[in-house]
């Protein structure tokens, strides 16, 4: 898939605070094109003090279950505002990402047989082995014709946009399905909301309406939107049933502050998108993109075709992604991601660093 393996190791950069559109290492300040912010949001100062006026507001955390005798109605307002935008029935907020997969899989039947497709995130699931090194298309054809033969409840497990290779990812297949009413579809959309969809509602809603069956989305809000939280999107009848597992009462729900810092400040976010769709429109006018990159439409990252373009581009102090991953032994993966605290000049000496002339 157009990556390779990592000669020698390569040690990390380590700094002290979290990166915005620069990272400081070793005294030195470099451009920084990693990360999953998106939105800019971890160093967004008027978002920050969003969040202290959270803190101070509703306290630091509540550390009790959700289905305790006392409620704090921020949960429930931020659950109401998160599935109104993102075009759901209703929503679920949890502490994480990962957490919000595992307690999506134990609200669905369990004689339902579960289809993975490659490159599905781990977090979506509580136990399964997505196909290693298989095309996705191929996949499809195998699923498609097992679908067909198999007549019972149906689980399809996917991602709703390739983050590492830059993928489009599409769903329409699965209308070619027998019965595909039975069929339910899981989604993680963790790299979607925030960024993608008309107002960075991410994908449920165009997903929802593209599938006979049943639609159910997941993810973390750490990523675009730049919350330490998960959640899940659906239909009533499935979030409330979420709510009586006991893995749910029995968890602590997400910081109050950062939920908080989102209702009052969606004025920031709208903002951030729009500026994060210029720097990504820049990056396109200021170089041939296709020369260098795999990329996807409207979306931050763009799969570098040379592996190794990090180790050039450090030496002009511009710091990209590249990691073996998902784990040490796997393939090297390079990217370079922008965010919405980039500034003009900085995509320039991207591009000078690329080789280009601006």
């Amino acid at each position: 898939m157009g990556a390779r393996k990592k000669s020698g190791t390569e040690s990390p950069l380590v700094t002290e605070r979290l990166p915005g559109r620069t990272i400081h290492h070793n005294g030195r300040e470099m451009l920084y094109f990693s990360g999953t912010s998106y939105l800019g949001m971890s160093q967004l100062p008027a978002f920050k003090e969003l969040i202290k006026e959270g803190i101070d507001r509703i306290g630091t955390h509540f550390g009790g279950s959700r289905l305790s005798n006392v409620q704090i109605d921020i949960f429930e307002k931020a659950e109401e505002e998160l599935a109104r935008f993102c075009g759901a029935e209703s929503a679920l907020l949890l502490s994480s990402g990962s957490f919000a997969g595992y307690v999506l899989s134990q609200g669905v039947p369990a004689e339902s047989r579960i289809f993975v497709a490659p490159g599905t995130h781990s977090a979506l699931w509580k136990s399964f082995h997505p196909p290693a090194e298989m095309p996705r298309s191929l996949w499809e054809e195998q699923t498609l014709e097992q679908l067909r033969k198999y007549r019972g409840k149906a689980i399809v497990l996917s991602n709703t946009v390739d983050p590492l290779f830059c993928k489009k990812i599409d769903m329409s297949w699965l209308k070619k399905a027998t019965d595909p009413e039975r069929i339910t579809v899981v989604a993680d959309d963790s790299h979607g909301i925030g960024v993608t969809g008309p107002s960075g509602a991410g994908s449920f809603a165009s997903w929802a309406g593209s599938f006979p069956g049943k639609t159910l989305f997941m993810g973390s809000l750490g990523k675009g939107m730049g919350i330490p939280a998960g959640y899940v999107l659906g239909d009533t009848n499935t979030i409330k049933t979420l709510r009586t597992t006991r893995i749910f009462g029995g968890s602590s729900p997400p910081n109050p502050a950062f939920l908080y810092a989102w209702l009052q400040g969606r004025n920031l976010y709208e903002e951030q998108l729009q500026k994060l769709r210029r720097n990504i429109d820049l990056l396109h006018r200021l170089t041939n993109t296709d020369d260098h990159f795999h990329y996807l439409d409207h979306f931050p990252v763009f799969h570098c075709k040379d592996p190794d373009m990090d180790r050039n581009l450090l030496q002009k102090h511009i710091v990209i992604s590249a990691f073996n991953y998902p784990g040490p032994n796997d393939p090297k993966i390079t990217r370079v991601v922008l965010n919405a605290l980039h500034r003009e000049e900085d995509i320039e000496e991207l591009v000078v660093g690329l080789g280009g002339e601006v």
